[in-house]
Order: C-alpha cells, then structure tokens, then sequence
C-alpha cells in the first residue's frame, strides 16, 4: 500500500470521526446551557477551549457570544476546527480515496458535504440547529456504518480504524478535561449542579445510557470520570479506544514505535481513580494523556507516511 494513501485513509478517519464528535459537542453543549440557570457561569467560549483553539478564536477577534462561537465551531470554513472543514476534508479524502474504499461511503461523504455546506451557515437559526446536527451525525454514523460493514480487515481498514480511535480518544479526553476545570473553578456549585454538569458529558459522547446500566443509577463526577477514562467495553472511553487502536497496530509491519506510545497513552490513566482525585488533578492527568496521544500520532506519522507529506 502506497504511503500517500493510506495517510489519506488515516486522516479520512480522523476527521470523520473530529466531526461526528464535534457535532455531538456542540449540540449537547447547547443542551447544557439550556438546564444550567445564570448563576452557574457557563459561558460560550467555554466550548471553544474544549477544542483546544482559544488562541485562534481570539487571534480572529471572535467575541464570546452564542453566534460568533458557533460560527466558529460549525460554519467557518477557514477554521481548522469546524464542523463545516473536518467534513470537507473528509470529503476530499474519500474522493481521492475512491479506488480503496466502497463506493458507497464516497456518494454518502459528498452527500454529507453538500448538505452540510447548504444547512450550517448564517441562515441556521436557533431552532432547526439541534435537527442539523442531528443529521450531521445520522450521516456520520452512516457513513461509519458502511466503512465497518463493507471493508476487508486489510491495511485500508486498519489506518481507517487508527485515525478514528486516536481521534475519539483524544476528544474524549478533552471534554472531560474542560468539565473538571469547571467544576474546579465553581466548587460552590457542585453539590447543586454537578449533576446536570455530568450527565451533559456523558450525553455528549451517548454514554448516559450505557453508564447508568453498568456503573450506578447516580450521575457522579469521578465515577463518570473513571468510566470515560478505564471502561474498557464502551466504544467511547480512551481505554478502550487505546486497546483498539494497539489490536489495530498489530496487523501492520514495523509497529513497534506506535504500540509503545499507545502503550504509555493507557499507563497515563490510574485504574482505579484515587478517591479524592480533585479538579486540578484530573487536568493534569488529561495534559498528559493528550501529550501521549500526540506521540501515538507522531508514531503513526514517523513509521508510515512520507516527510512533509500533509493530507
């Protein structure tokens, strides 16, 4: 398999996987500002740190308000981080892609593009954005579908599967990462709010359902914590991203680089949490995991794909 494609396929992966998990944020981060009254601070520009893109936000003179911030994060086709340029991107991948992939998953990419170009924009409104990103999801998911159920277990697949779950579980870190500095910055309100707080994150990665069925009918913060981080069953927690992505590793040559930095990725997370593990701590367990992530995907990029080669 030629290097140029499959770093295609990788970040093919990644970025459809960055827009599904963008658009579910986004959605659920609107959904929480809706339960949360006043008092509590939760503010826009919070969501944009979940990204990581504060500096470029402010670098571009983006204000703090529901409009500029979603502009930002769903339409703003110059932004690294929107909904709108992980599609496209994605797109563009799997056009180039077509003679990898079925068929089908490149008619459903483009489909996904053109609707998305068309619906998130200035004319989205407050009140058809939750459908829109609803749909943008629904096609994600689609597309995911297609790729699982249609693709030979062969190098396409496994860069495919790498891309995704170095993505989720980056994501998934970050988002627990800005709930704990929230909560460490509002310590008078966890006892009153901390609920709704947490069962929001759960919902934005659809792991409410599956948490009150295997952990506890309570929503509590470093139960919820532990189960993103260690639960090694849910599709969406880091550990079990991490243990796919090293399965994964294993099927391609000279992979010894990446499932080492897989390896330290998953000794980053402490199984069982400490008890009284606060706010602070859990960011700074995230800071880690995210650096160690990044060497993951230095791994992958140092091993497989040709120097200066960007897809």
């Amino acid at each position: 398999m030629l290097s140029r494609a499959a770093q295609r396929i990788y970040w093919a992966g990644r970025y459809l996987e960055r827009a599904e998990n963008t658009a579910r944020i986004v959605q659920q981060y609107s959904h929480l500002l809706l339960d949360l009254p006043d008092e509590v601070g939760v503010e826009w520009d919070e969501l944009v740190a979940i990204f990581g893109a504060d500096r470029t936000f402010q670098e571009q003179g983006g204000a703090s308000t529901d409009r500029q911030v979603l502009d930002f994060l769903l339409a703003d086709a110059n932004s690294g981080t929107s909904l709108l340029y992980s599609i496209r991107m994605a797109r563009d991948n799997f056009r180039n892609l077509r003679d990898l992939l079925p068929q089908e998953s490149w008619e459903s990419a483009n489909e996904l593009y053109q609707y998305a170009r068309k619906e998130l924009g200035a004319q989205m409104s407050d009140e058809n954005r939750f459908e829109v990103l609803s749909d943008c999801i629904g096609r994600c998911q689609q597309i995911n579908g297609i790729l699982m159920g249609t693709m030979s277990y062969n190098s396409p697949h496994f860069f495919l599967s790498l891309g995704q779950d170095i993505e989720r579980a980056d994501m998934t870190s970050r988002i627990v990462d800005v709930a704990a500095a929230y909560l460490q910055q509002n310590e008078r309100l966890v006892l009153r709010y901390g609920s709704t707080l947490w069962t929001n994150v759960l919902k934005s990665v659809s792991g409410f359902q599956m948490y009150r069925q295997y952990c506890q009918p309570q929503v509590e913060g470093l139960v919820v914590v532990d189960f993103l981080l260690n639960d090694q069953k849910f599709p969406r927690a880091v550990r079990a991203c991490v243990e796919r992505a090293k399965q994964t590793a294993a099927w391609l040559p000279r992979a010894e680089h990446l499932v080492g930095a897989l390896e330290r990725a998953e000794d980053s997370l402490p199984s069982p949490l400490p008890k009284h593990l606060d706010g602070a701590e859990v960011s700074r367990l995230m800071d880690t995991l995210q650096k160690r992530l990044g060497d993951a995907h230095m791994a992958v990029v140092d091993t497989w794909f040709l120097p200066g080669d960007d897809a």
